[in-house]
């Protein structure tokens, strides 16, 4: 079950030190990527992943952010894709944020994502559902315009009450007001943040929804798994760790957070990760130039028992 925010959140320690996959204002989140950090700094998080979907220009307001509080920031993107009728997402980690070709391939995606939300408003105006297109590009801000935001629109209007209700209703896959988005490739994605330094990481395997597709996308030189994550179970984050441990994977881990405001909120840190997957993400990082420095720390990853590892 997914881990729900209430306001007094941001006043407790989180359950992790710990947390990799965060979403901002710069894509589909409702907390500025300085508000992210604060709240993180503020509940006890020492390590803050930024993902934002197809985005890296919240980066250097995280950045910043963290030194002046103390957060450690790791630059990140996440990358909607497909394999076959498949979506898989792909994190990346520790990218150049200042990559000419990871901003340029970024923002082809937000062209089309762009492109996609118009379509989207002109058939729920076909459907007698007005919604203004100046009004979802305010309420997308900074961020990169999807169907989150075009939600929020048809809360605001009456139409719906909650962004889930029009997801099921309208913009959900099958639903009237559908438009598929841009099929970008996970060999595309991963090639890009590899192109920009960066570790490719499958984002919530259980959400794939079939473990031959997981073994599949492995084949094509992913990095890691992210075992750790809000909507997968404790049985589900054991497997994951197995597998990574099996196929010589890092293992990641984050609560998927977009902030208090979301349809579907969950703090900063709410989801337990261990320290030792942090340790063993940042030696690669740091390795990553020397192949056999790298096959060595995974080697001793996958010999590494988990109940040995302290959180904090």
């Amino acid at each position: 079950m997914r881990l729900k925010m209430t306001q007094a959140d941001n006043l407790k320690r989180a359950a992790s030190t710990i947390d990799l996959h965060v979403h901002t204002t710069a894509s589909d989140g409702t907390l500025t990527p300085e508000q992210a950090v604060a709240a993180a700094a503020e509940s006890g998080v020492q390590v803050l992943g930024i993902t934002d979907h197809d985005a890296l220009h919240g980066i250097p307001a995280a950045l910043a952010a963290g030194q002046r509080l103390g957060v450690t920031v790791v630059p990140g993107v996440e990358i909607n894709t497909d394999y076959g009728e498949t979506e898989a997402h792909i994190l990346g980690y520790f990218v150049d944020h200042t990559s000419p070709g990871l901003n340029a391939a970024l923002e082809d995606i937000r062209r089309r994502r762009l492109e996609r939300a118009r379509n989207i408003i002109a058939r729920l105006s076909a459907l007698g559902l007005g919604v203004d297109e100046q009004r979802v590009a305010e309420i997308a801000g900074d961020g990169s315009v999807g169907r989150p935001h075009v939600a929020r629109a048809l809360v605001e209007a009456g139409y719906v009450k909650t962004a889930g209700e029009a997801f099921a209703r309208y913009l959900g896959r099958g639903r009237p007001a559908y438009v598929p988005r841009y099929r970008l490739t996970p060999q595309a994605a991963a090639q890009a943040i590899r192109a920009a330094g960066g570790l490719t990481v499958l984002a919530h395997p259980a959400k794939v929804g079939d473990d031959l597709l997981v073994q599949a996308l492995i084949d094509q030189g992913l990095d890691g798994l992210e075992a750790f994550h809000c909507d997968h179970s404790a049985a589900q984050a054991r497997h994951y760790v197995q597998l990574a441990r099996q196929r010589g994977l890092l293992v990641t881990g984050g609560t998927d957070s977009h902030g208090p405001h979301s349809d579907r909120p969950v703090a900063i840190g709410a989801v337990r990760v261990p320290r030792w997957v942090w340790t063993y993400l940042t030696e690669l990082s740091r390795s990553r130039a020397g192949s056999v420095e790298i096959k060595r720390l995974l080697d001793v990853q996958r010999g590494t028992p988990e109940r040995k590892q302290p959180n904090r």
